[in-house]
């Protein structure tokens, strides 16, 4: 497929054909620009990817997981981060042609029942927002699994996920330079980035890093560094669910069994040290509660929660509708800021039962796996997941950043099978070094190609 691809492409890359082609863009986008300004930077981004994918195809996948931090919006409408990821899923569906996919099913049922339970809420109540974001939730989770799969099975998963945190350290890098005239007393904002959102990215990352899976290639000097910039940005946004969620993942990786990640006495040490911020964040919230200030974040989520619950028991089994905080149905206009709240008013108590059962069935087919695989899945996703318990879980970026970690352990593990490669042996070599001589590759000293070589 991505052969072929290349094959049509390689009809226009004489220098006449190229000059005039860029030439012809050019004039387009000054035109459409002048004529209809909102539409210029989608076509401009289109016009981007579909360069990019000239080169190689799996490009656009690649920076699928990265764009998942950028939350500006293409035309007003799609953020950066959904645009391409459809776009991302519309090239790794066509890889999943073969026998090859079939690994992926039984994540992807996970999220089928979901969406499937998510049905009868399209049905009862038809209106175009409705089933704009059922479309969207589709994307964000099976075209999220998809993607990530691709990636893991094409050798570009590291790649990826390595993008992605540096991205996420040089986000820590300005929290942590905005905090330090304050000394960490005041909550970091970034320009476009709310400090929940910072603190959501940044412990994702902190806990890719402590798991940091042997097909990551991470040295282990590499991993502290980017768990440390993360761990100081997110103390630096003073998220407290970010606090909190990156505790609980840290938690799963420093429980399973262990192979060249970081040493568990350093992630038992992490735990402690996101026990003693639990700590505190109980006791600010407690603080918050008992002020009297009902504009607060916590006096006001208690608000929204009583809100939330009145919208629900107006249709308690199938729900009002997804965003109906775009709506005139009710006077209220948010988004439920806890996961089980949100989907209780959209799609009521049939559809929370599919997302339970999306998480626990996903959560438990991660934990099967072999831990050089799963481990560092089910840590996102319990991370995601604890987050989300107090604050909005459907949001462009974070929505689907677990689901592609979650299909690129897959990808990864159907990679290493179909090319024999045994991880855990490899990084025992690894750890054990040649007796005398320079020391080789891992692959090299297996006899295998690496996590990198074309399949």
């Amino acid at each position: 497929m991505q052969r072929g691809f290349r094959e049509k492409l390689a009809l226009v890359r004489s220098p006449i054909a190229l000059a005039a082609m860029v030439v012809g863009v050019g004039v387009v986008l000054g035109f459409v620009s002048a004529q209809a300004p909102d539409v210029a930077l989608p076509i401009a981004l289109v016009v981007l990817l579909i360069g990019a994918s000239a080169l190689d195809l799996m490009v656009i996948p690649v920076l699928a997981l990265g764009a998942t931090l950028v939350q500006e919006r293409v035309g007003g409408v799609l953020s950066v981060s959904d645009f391409v990821l459809a776009a991302a899923f519309a090239i790794c569906i066509f890889l999943l042609r073969g026998r090859g996919g079939i690994a992926l099913q039984p994540l992807i049922w996970a999220g089928t029942v979901y969406l499937a339970l998510t049905v009868p809420t399209l049905i009862l109540n038809p209106y175009d927002a409705n089933l704009v974001e059922w479309l969207h939730e589709v994307v964000l989770v099976l075209g999220s699994m998809v993607v990530g799969f691709a990636l893991g099975r094409e050798g570009k998963g590291s790649l990826a996920i390595t993008i992605y945190c540096l991205v996420c350290a040089s986000i820590g890098v300005a929290a942590v330079v905005v905090a330090l005239p304050s000394l960490f007393t005041v909550p970091v904002f970034l320009p476009g980035l709310h400090k929940n959102t910072i603190g959501g990215m940044l412990a994702a990352a902190l806990v890719i890093a402590c798991a940091r899976p042997v097909w990551l290639s991470w040295s282990r000097r590499f991993a502290y560094t980017i768990a440390v910039i993360c761990a100081g940005g997110i103390l630096a946004a003073q998220s407290r669910q970010a606090i909190i969620g990156a505790l609980v993942g840290i938690f799963i990786v420093a429980a399973r069994p262990r192979l060249r990640a970081v040493k568990r006495g350093r992630v038992i040490f992490l735990v402690l040290l996101g026990a003693a911020a639990s700590v505190f964040v109980l006791a600010n919230v407690n603080e918050q509660l008992a002020s009297g200030n009902q504009y607060n974040s916590a006096n006001q989520r208690v608000s929204w929660y009583e809100e939330s619950v009145r919208i629900w028991m107006t249709s308690p089994l199938f729900g009002v509708g997804m965003r109906w905080w775009y709506t005139d149905r009710f006077p209220e206009k948010f988004q439920p800021p806890n996961a089980e709240l949100e989907v209780l008013t959209t799609t009521g108590v049939v559809g929370l039962i599919g997302f339970l059962v999306m998480f626990a069935a996903a959560a438990w087919l991660l934990l099967r796996m072999d831990p050089v695989y799963g481990t560092v899945g089910v840590a996102i996703i319990a991370t995601r997941f604890v987050q989300a318990q107090f604050d909005l879980y459907w949001v462009a970026g974070q929505a689907s950043l677990l689901w592609i970690i979650a299909g690129i352990c897959y990808g990864v593990r159907e990679r290493d099978r179909a090319l024999g490669i045994d991880r855990v042996a490899l990084a025992e070599a690894a750890a054990q070094g040649p007796p005398t001589g320079r020391r080789r590759p891992i692959a090299a000293r297996a006899g295998r190609p690496s996590d990198g070589a074309s399949s």
